[in-house]
């Protein structure tokens, strides 16, 4: 009996002090997310965290693309745990939000008198967790906002004898282009096979949404479309005189552009920029900072940034439109761990971390945004807080990724001439009518389109004067 007595006392102990070693064992939040320098800024700054609770954040990094994509679709459609929080693109909150596999944020912010949603840009809040649009349920926050400028080279432009030489050619002055038709003869200008120097850089890719993500700035800035959102029509906008006229320009402008660029996505146009081989490019902000970065840059003195241009359409209004970029950081809402993952997203998005965040990635926290101190981190803050006022996004549907593989094909047919331009915007919009129609969408005819029908696009017009422009 004393025996006994002693192996219970034992076992009592035994068990007691593994449900201590369980109960004290830390949590870590596995966050996935494409790899690069936002996300490794995160996870430094995550560090702290776990120094203040214990709570250990840890990355499920994938190459930017559709494997980051794929990644996240997966692990929802599973309904699975293997990671608690994922930063997905904006025009994917309407899949992923739209599938029900996200955490609804709203009564987090409600209650949090940390972060709430007068934190942030109202706009930021939208464009990166807010699904249906309109409706104020936010399923992610801001973590990396984004959009597309421009990188020129200042020791070209600023060249007496190159200044002169294009005004001799061109009748106006060499400067930032201000409309893309200023764009075409700089690039024109500047591409110089025979030494090796090419006018201009853009992605072509087949890839993810490389050539689409450029193609849309010129549909847009020239007055076309993507679709009719309130009709769901998609014939007449896509496939219109103005959508022609941007995608033609954009094909156009690959006669200057490196050999092979129909391929590229960023990694090849960075790549070109920094070896100093094209004038200029077409790049996202987020890899402005690269060409600062004497390791790998050789133009390091010798670079300039700009927003980009825009251009007068067949209706003579000049706007300026180009892709947002871009992610929301939201909960998984199969993780085990859903309350520790909003008290680290909690912790995250105040200022004090952000600001750190702000000298590598673009925030949306409006307090850092609206320090003075944020617009010296870097010489392009100051570009991209204006930059934001002119972004359009593709469709916010959860339809998204179909639409999207329809449209980069269809986008690189022309691009390499397997089609005319107006045959692949006509078979586009095909395409995606029916893709929507599969879906349970109706489509509303509507009479007297425009010629130039962005004002019907996707979110509201964000066209500018020509006289308001910055160049730094």
């Amino acid at each position: 009996m004393k025996k006994f007595l002693i192996l219970l006392c034992l076992g009592m102990v035994s068990f007691v002090w593994g449900s201590l070693a369980i109960a004290q064992e830390p949590i870590t939040l596995t966050v996935v997310w494409h790899a690069g320098i936002c996300a490794e800024a995160l996870l430094d700054i995550a560090k702290d965290y776990e120094k203040v609770a214990g709570v250990k954040v840890v990355g499920a990094l994938v190459p930017y693309g559709p494997q980051w994509h794929d990644k996240i679709a997966s692990e929802f459609a599973a309904k699975g745990s293997g990671f608690d929080l994922a930063a997905w693109d904006s025009q994917s909150v309407a899949e992923f939000a739209g599938g029900g596999h996200c955490v609804l944020l709203n009564p987090y912010l409600e209650k949090s008198d940390k972060v709430n949603f007068d934190t942030f840009l109202p706009a930021a809040l939208k464009r990166y967790g807010e699904y249906p649009d309109g409706s104020g349920n936010q399923y992610a926050l801001p973590v990396n906002q984004d959009c597309l400028g421009l990188i020129y080279r200042r020791d070209l432009f600023e060249d007496p004898k190159e200044k002169e030489a294009f005004k001799a050619k061109y009748g106006y002055e060499l400067e930032v282009p201000k409309t893309y038709r200023q764009l075409r003869d700089i690039a024109e200008f500047f591409t110089r096979p025979d030494q090796g120097l090419y006018g201009f850089a853009q992605y072509g890719g087949r890839e993810y949404d490389y050539c689409t993500s450029m193609s849309n700035t010129f549909i847009w800035s020239f007055g076309g479309a993507l679709w009719n959102p309130k009709t769901f029509e998609v014939k007449g906008y896509l496939d219109s005189p103005a959508s022609i006229d941007g995608v033609k320009f954009y094909v156009d402008l690959f006669k200057f552009c490196p050999p092979g660029s129909e391929t590229w996505g960023f990694d090849e146009v960075n790549v070109a920029m920094q070896q100093g081989r094209v004038a200029m490019a077409m790049q996202w902000f987020y890899f402005f900072g690269s060409m600062l970065d004497p390791s790998v840059s050789k133009i390091v003195d010798k670079v300039g940034f700009a927003i980009l241009p825009g251009e007068v359409g067949r209706d003579g209004k000049f706007r300026r439109v180009f892709s947002m970029g871009g992610q929301g950081l939201g909960i998984n809402k199969y993780s085990k761990h859903v309350e520790e993952a909003w008290k680290f997203l909690e912790w995250y998005m105040q200022k004090d971390q952000q600001m750190r965040y702000a000298k590598f990635c673009q925030t949306g926290n409006k307090y850092v945004l609206e320090d003075p101190e944020w617009l010296k981190l870097n010489p392009y803050n100051v570009l991209f807080k204006d930059a934001m006022n002119y972004i359009n996004d593709y469709w916010h549907l959860p339809e998204y990724p179909i639409l999207l593989d329809i449209m980069q094909e269809e986008i690189h047919n022309a691009l390499t001439g397997k089609k005319t331009v107006e045959q692949a915007l006509s078979d586009c919009a095909e395409r995606h009518e029916r893709e929507l129609q599969r879906a349970g969408y109706e489509i509303k005819r509507t009479e007297n389109i425009p010629e130039a029908p962005y004002e019907l696009a996707y979110g509201e017009p964000y066209g500018a004067e020509l006289e308001k422009y910055y160049n730094y």
